[in-house]
């Protein structure tokens, strides 16, 4: 994609508020805003960074991308985690790709298969898995881009539409315009100016940023507006009601400053840091429908109620990234099984394209007709072509871990606790610890707090901690 692509965006703007009342834009550019939604929040972080625009309340996840880069590779379950991991892949990035502006630098989804795909019949979208068979499965094949994604682009037909300053998309037409402009107050649209606006990578990343911060994310990004950051604050918790099954929680051990009621860092196990790191590879359209607070990401949900989208499955992961205990009912893309030729002469060969269907006709006498179906890369030699039902997450089992208020996530093998509390200057007598049971709701309370705070752990279970005794005076 060249960084030169620019669209014209056409702004009407308030001069006295230096306000953007509403832009009118080209289906292209509201591909590109749909194609945010789809984006993991890991990645979204990652190229946020990288272009100098992470907004301070992405911390956490900025914190979550580093610790899965500080872990050694032997503290993960396999390689392929720590990959899925740092480059969190997306059910739409195909979609993503044939935009005509796309700021995701993501690789593209590989498929790979060991030598005796004839007999094994797998395939792993990464290099480092095991087959079944023992195998590495080194050996990349083909899947045409049209085998693997069907849809065309995000918006549902050819028009141009009208986008408000916080990212309401409708049709264009002449009553919608009145509609917005006088819904606003405006009683002549001679109040207001015209004005054309490029469009590019960097506007993209300004408007991308100013999603987390601000409800007027055109105004920011287009009138260089400064846009004040909102504050961490607390929360309105997720209460849970009814029967919560015995397999859908675990525990941590909080540290709690007295003074402040300040959460310096939890131990947990492996199942809840397998949770948090989860929260790298959920599309923002899926980060932001957890939260319980309107205020978080409105801008977001305005965006994925435009009744222009197609309809498609934006809120799915990709199979990989479902572990066996997870807290949050998060669904997974069907994973898809694919058909390749073999030869009976020579099966070792490995110049296969897969496809999800192939004509018998065009097999030749001396081919036969395989399906391939993916395997689970989190294990190390897998038993079946498909997702069990054991133990099996990102990180190592029966691994202690020690997280940070602000989600820095760090194996106790290789932290010092000594020296971690020699840094921050503890008084011992200002530190208490507590037990927390976690189930979905507090999870989707430091989900919550993750995207509005650098406090994540303190503003999502602060609600949990025993309050402290009253001394005697």
């Amino acid at each position: 994609m060249a960084k030169s692509t620019k669209f014209s965006l056409k702004l009407l703007v308030d001069e006295k508020r230096n306000k953007v009342v509403l832009a009118e834009a080209s289906q292209d550019f509201v591909d590109v805003l749909y194609g945010l939604l789809t984006l993991p929040m890991g990645t979204i972080a990652r190229l946020l960074e990288k272009h100098q625009k992470l907004p301070q309340v992405l911390c956490c996840y900025k914190n979550l991308n580093k610790s899965v880069a500080d872990v050694v590779v032997d503290d993960f379950e396999t390689e392929a985690c720590k990959s899925m991991l740092m480059y969190p892949k997306s059910t739409k990035e195909i979609h993503c790709r044939r935009l005509k502006l796309n700021i995701d630098d993501t690789t593209a989804t590989k498929f790979f298969v060991c030598s005796n795909v004839h007999s094994c019949k797998s395939y792993s979208n990464f290099s480092t898995s095991r087959c079944k068979c023992g195998y590495s499965m080194v050996h990349q094949v083909q899947v045409p881009e049209e085998e693997q994604c069907v849809d065309g682009l995000f918006v549902s037909c050819r028009s141009s539409f009208i986008i408000t300053d916080d990212l309401k998309v409708r049709f264009n037409s002449i009553d919608g315009i009145v509609e917005v402009v006088s819904g606003l107050g405006y009683s002549c649209l001679s109040d207001l100016r015209e004005m054309l606006a490029d469009v590019g990578f960097d506007e993209v990343f300004t408007l991308l940023a100013n999603v987390f911060t601000s409800e007027s994310p055109l105004t920011c990004a287009f009138l260089r507006k400064h846009c004040v950051t909102r504050m961490d604050k607390p929360l309105s918790p997720v209460l849970t009601t009814g029967r919560v099954e015995q397999a859908t929680r675990c525990y941590v051990k909080v540290f709690v400053r007295k003074l402040d009621r300040k959460i310096i860092y939890a131990e947990c196990s492996e199942d809840f840091v397998d949770s948090l790191l989860t929260f790298l590879v959920f599309p923002l359209e899926l980060a932001a429908s957890f939260s319980n607070d309107n205020t978080i990401l409105g801008c977001v949900r305005n965006l994925c109620r435009g009744g222009c989208r197609r309809e498609l499955d934006y809120r799915s992961l990709p199979h990989y990234y479902t572990c066996s205990k997870k807290l949050l009912d998060i669904h997974s893309y069907p994973s898809q099984a694919y058909e390749c030729k073999v030869s009976q002469c020579y099966p070792f060969l490995c110049d296969y394209e897969l496809s999800r269907w192939i004509d018998r006709s065009l097999v030749g006498k001396n081919e036969r007709v395989v399906t391939v179906s993916p395997i689970d890369p989190k294990k190390s030699i897998s038993g079946t072509p498909t997702i069990g039902v054991d133990d099996i997450g990102f990180v190592k089992r029966q691994t202690k871990f020690i997280v940070s208020d602000d989600l820095t996530i760090t194996p106790m093998n290789k932290f010092s606790t000594i020296g971690l509390l020699k840094k921050m200057e503890i008084n011992m007598k200002d530190i208490e610890a507590q037990s927390i049971c976690i189930h979905k709701a507090e999870l989707i309370n430091i989900l919550s707090a993750s995207l509005t705070s650098s406090s994540a752990l303190t503003n999502g279970l602060s609600y949990l901690l025993a309050k402290e005794p009253k001394k005697e005076t």
